[in-house]
């Protein structure tokens, strides 16, 4: 995933960009990230509101409209010219934009705004010991809450992927996967 001017322009004017988000850009920023092999990378996530892969790919003619009209610089170009979703240091705030801006129908209003993404809490989550609930507290869904052995636990009915408490983790412990 190539991180071009726009991108970094786009995360810069982020409306809500965290101070722990542009710390954790800067810091990234140096480490190169290693390629995986074609046969083991997923796809992507696409944008909100996109068919399904296989239609979306075939629809899509990778104008890029809707990467310009994302006012949260969470859409990119991948290697293949396609939009991707990249939810790494600003949240996706459902705005539709990206939608309205779609000439091809690759992407369809939403009656229920969400991205298809959902939040896997990792091993390195340190609410128990600090007890740091940024992530619980930053959720707009309140799809994340604590369980009773003092970890965050997400109801994926609830959440609608927007990415917040990805941002909100100053540890890096949660991560977003495809919902199935």
């Amino acid at each position: 995933m190539e991180k071009d001017e726009r991108y970094y322009h786009g995360y810069l004017s982020h409306r809500y960009v965290s101070r722990r988000g542009l710390f954790r850009a800067f810091l990234n920023a140096s480490h190169p990230h290693e390629p995986r092999p074609n046969s083991a990378q997923p796809r992507a996530p696409l944008p909100p509101g996109a068919l399904p892969a296989p239609q979306f790919y075939q629809q899509c003619d990778r104008c890029q409209q809707c990467v310009n009209a994302c006012p949260m610089g969470v859409l990119i170009v991948n290697e293949e010219g396609y939009p991707q979703l990249a939810i790494e240091y600003a949240s996706c705030d459902g705005c539709q934009k990206c939608i309205t801006q779609c000439p091809s129908g690759a992407l369809l209003p939403q009656s229920h705004f969400d991205t298809g993404l959902r939040p896997l809490i990792g091993v390195a989550c340190i609410c128990k010991q600090r007890h740091c609930h940024s992530c619980v507290d930053a959720c707009s869904s309140q799809a994340l809450f604590l369980s009773q052995n003092g970890l965050p636990e997400a109801d994926n009915t609830r959440c609608h992927g927007c990415g917040e408490c990805v941002i909100q983790c100053e540890v890096q412990a949660i991560s977003l996967i495809c919902q199935a």
